[in-house]
């Protein structure tokens, strides 16, 4: 039995890297824009970021820890094949197509263009993105731990930078909050929280967490719930602070800039309006490094995937080496490009992957494998149409009116959330014809490990 001294420190140990995994830099330009959109509704879109930005990411750590130790166990009675197939699409769609190249771009423009203002932006972006790439795929081919050891140090600057820029927006604003033309401030919030991607990476990645919290002595039982809702807590808190303060840093700039400022624009033009050109320099070679960091974990992970998915056909250093030309060509869009293209991608995937964060938390009540089995089915066909209804707004083609009317009748589908009831619907409907049919339920059995794709 480990005593309590012991379980608040290895708490407060495993937390703090919980909230550096969450804590990626290409994520500081959300909250900043989410606040100055919002103005002085800045508290209510704060609370639909707090959710899926930020609440639901650590609920799912917690519902990996109660499902079955790991992502396939726990989507198990949807599918035994489900979990890895999900993993091997989301890691291609948002991995590969959205968080490596957007650290490259953030990087730059939040980074280098605060550092050199003066530099052409499509000359310093040609030569910046081969150079950035080419030192991210170094490290990263090589496993070498010294860009470890940096990102140990850059996460706690970067980190120390944020919350002195938070207590001074608190102390000191810009300005008063004003009122904008957003008409939805909480499903802007709420839905820009998909923009993170952090509810996948609690999801995929929380069997790292889990592991940590065994290796320190803690197994099944009173103490190892413990500290999982202990780490969970100090990741909350964590993002809490610095989200919510960049936030409210936003809003109090939303009486200043224009309203067509970039993303990048808008959290390098905030920092330095607040702490001068030294504060801004200061948080642009931080954002630089760490998002360098971060390019080089990601990218490592993703050669990993594809090595395993090939059953070794392509080896890592040639994984590795794909992955980085493959985001070298996205990053060229800039980061306002990115953004545009995670929207679809985002939601198509988040409802499915909310649902399985809410059933995995009240895994042993749900042990009816159909309540499962609909609730995702419908999940993802309202996430599909909503994927295609954006994508129809960007190319211009349209979609059938007869599909659109009928969504239009879903409740709560001219707030956003059309996905909530026909999940409901779904699961329940699942659920009963599961029970009819007489079939026994996985549930969250860990045995037989899932099938990799062919």
């Amino acid at each position: 039995m480990n005593g309590n001294r012991a379980i608040w420190k290895d708490t407060l140990v495993i937390g703090f890297a919980m909230f550096a995994v969450f804590f990626g830099a290409g994520n500081l330009i959300f909250p900043p824009q989410i606040g100055f959109a919002t103005g002085t509704e800045w508290g209510v879109a704060l609370l639909g970021l707090m959710l899926t930005g930020m609440l639901l990411p650590v609920l799912g750590v917690i519902a990996i820890g109660l499902g079955g130790g790991s992502f396939e166990r726990l989507t198990r009675p949807i599918a035994p094949w489900f979990g890895t197939v999900l993993i091997f699409t989301t890691m291609i769609a948002i991995a590969w197509l959205i968080t490596i190249p957007r650290t490259a771009s953030v990087a730059f423009e939040s980074g280098l263009q605060t550092l050199w203002p003066a530099l052409d932006a499509t000359v310093g972006m040609r030569v910046f993105v081969p150079l950035y790439f080419a030192v991210s795929l170094y490290f990263a081919i090589d496993r070498s731990r010294v860009i470890d050891k940096v990102g140990a140090v850059l996460t706690p600057v970067l980190l120390a930078l944020l919350l002195v820029i938070v207590v001074w927006a608190v102390f000191d604003p810009l300005a008063a909050p004003v009122e904008t033309a957003e008409a939805a401030p909480f499903y802007l919030g709420f839905t820009t929280g998909y923009q993170t991607g952090d509810v996948f990476t609690g999801l995929l990645f929380g069997i790292l967490f889990l592991n940590a919290i065994r290796a320190r002595g803690y197994t099944e039982g009173r103490d190892f719930h413990k500290v999982l809702a202990g780490i969970a807590a100090v990741t909350f808190a964590g993002l809490f602070v610095v989200y919510g303060g960049l936030e409210y840093l936003g809003a109090t700039g939303s009486g200043i800039f224009d309203a067509g400022i970039s993303h990048s624009q808008l959290l390098t033009g905030l920092v330095e309006a607040l702490a001068g050109k030294l504060g801004a320099n200061l948080l642009g070679v931080a954002v630089l490094l760490a998002c360098l960091t971060t390019a080089v974990g990601a990218t490592a992970v993703m050669a990993e995937y594809i090595a395993q998915w090939s059953r070794g056909r392509i080896s890592y250093p040639v994984s590795a080496i794909i992955t980085t030309l493959v985001a070298a060509a996205q990053s060229f869009g800039g980061v306002d490009y990115i953004i545009r293209i995670a929207g679809p991608i985002f939601m198509l995937f988040y409802p499915v992957g909310i649902c399985i964060v809410l059933l995995g938390l009240a895994s042993r009540l749900f042990c009816n494998d159909g309540i499962w089995k609909g609730t995702a089915i419908a999940a993802l066909l309202i996430g599909a149409y909503d994927c295609l209804s954006i994508l129809s707004g960007m190319t211009g083609f349209a979609m059938p009116q007869p599909l659109v009317t009928a969504y239009g009748h879903i409740p709560l589908s001219d707030m956003g959330f059309a996905w909530v009831l026909p999940a409901i619907l779904g699961g329940l409907t699942g659920g009963v014809l599961w029970r009819a049919s007489g079939r026994e339920s996985q549930g969250n059995r860990p045995d037989a490990e899932p099938r990799l794709p062919a």
